[in-house]
């Protein structure tokens, strides 16, 4: 079974880039989404291996989507991340 990575950006051109660069070279499986919310929902679908998130993202931020991550799948990887 190929990696799986969940990437959750508001910027949808930041999700294609991400998506385009980082498949093809780590021969794994990206989803994406720009909601924390959709992100939790597909989480609690699928069995992923690394959580690629955006810190500033309207409704519900990347920390607080970290918090519920890691409390729901404490041995999920995440990393956040930020243009800032």
């Amino acid at each position: 079974m190929p990696v799986r990575i969940l990437i959750v950006d508001d910027e949808p051109d930041m999700l294609n880039l991400l998506k385009r660069s980082l498949e093809p070279d780590l021969n794994c499986q990206i989803h994406t989404t720009s909601s924390a919310r959709t992100a939790l929902r597909m989480l609690s679908q699928t069995a992923y291996d690394l959580l690629l998130a955006d810190i500033k993202m309207p409704v519900m931020g990347g920390l607080e989507l970290l918090g519920i991550v890691k409390s729901e799948y404490p041995d999920l990887t995440v990393v956040m991340m930020t243009a800032y």
